[in-house]
């Protein structure tokens, strides 16, 4: 795992976790142009999405938030202004604020999906379910057409195709047993994003319980799962805006 910094003269902190089968570089780049000037950026490569360490794979969410979270805590004293989320990014970013040495202004998950798996009694199905489901993933990577229609975008450019079946397998593998942590939209001024277009936004709508937990939910009109990246200025305008607090949730044009 590395970490990426730019604009360290500028005093707002914003954190940038990636999704996954992307990098950094391919997720975050044309944003970090746009957003240099005024924020002091920490991008961090992922484990199994770091071109610079191919031979390291991932583990799990809960492994890359803890590596995450000491090196918030040594180099940052655990405080950050924002953080962006993106997709699985958006979990690894629940796990870090619930660790009570973290302090974070404004969290934003992006493409929060909310689609738990089966916990699984035995090993063996356990170890089918995520080999099909990587399999599934490895072919969508080949065949992008396919992909890009099951996400409501064409997000090609931002994928990384040379991931390793160990590092999705590990990433799949981990998630059967695991449950959201929605209470961690509690510690901050919170806030999911999903595009219009994203598979199961319907469901998604149906099961967040927003009596319990507080964050406040935009829906961009037209765009599909991760899109606004493809948008740098305006992924910038809108977490501006979420610094500073929307009043209200909306269905954003």
């Amino acid at each position: 795992m590395k970490y990426f910094e730019f604009g360290k003269e500028n005093d707002i902190t914003l954190l940038l976790l990636h999704g996954a089968a992307t990098t950094w570089q391919l997720s975050f780049m044309p944003f970090i142009e746009a957003a240099k000037e005024k924020y002091h950026i920490i991008a961090v490569a992922e484990d199994g999405f770091n071109t610079d360490e191919p031979e390291v794979d991932a583990v799990s969410v809960t492994e890359e938030a803890k590596k995450i979270t000491e090196y918030l805590v040594g180099n940052f004293g655990g405080k950050i202004d924002i953080i962006l989320g993106e997709s699985l990014g958006g979990m690894i970013m629940t796990e870090i604020l619930f660790d009570p040495r973290i302090s974070v202004h404004t969290a934003i998950a992006d493409g929060f999906t909310i689609l738990e798996y089966p916990s699984f009694r035995y090993e063996l199905p356990k170890r089918i379910t995520a080999g099909a489901i990587t399999a599934v993933e490895l072919f969508a990577f080949r065949h992008m057409g396919l992909f890009s229609r099951l996400l409501g975008e064409d997000i090609d450019s931002m994928i990384y195709k040379n991931a390793s079946r160990k590092t999705l397998y590990s990433l799949e593998y981990s998630m059967m047993p695991y449950r959201y942590k929605y209470e961690a939209f509690n510690l901050s001024d919170s806030y999911i994003w999903h595009g219009e277009k994203e598979p199961g936004l319907g469901h998604v709508l149906k099961k967040i319980d927003r009596s319990r937990y507080r964050f406040k939910h935009m829906v961009f009109k037209g765009k599909g799962h991760g899109s606004l990246l493809l948008e740098p200025k305006r992924l910038l305008r809108e977490i501006e805006r979420a610094y500073k607090g929307y009043d209200k949730d909306y269905l954003a044009g």
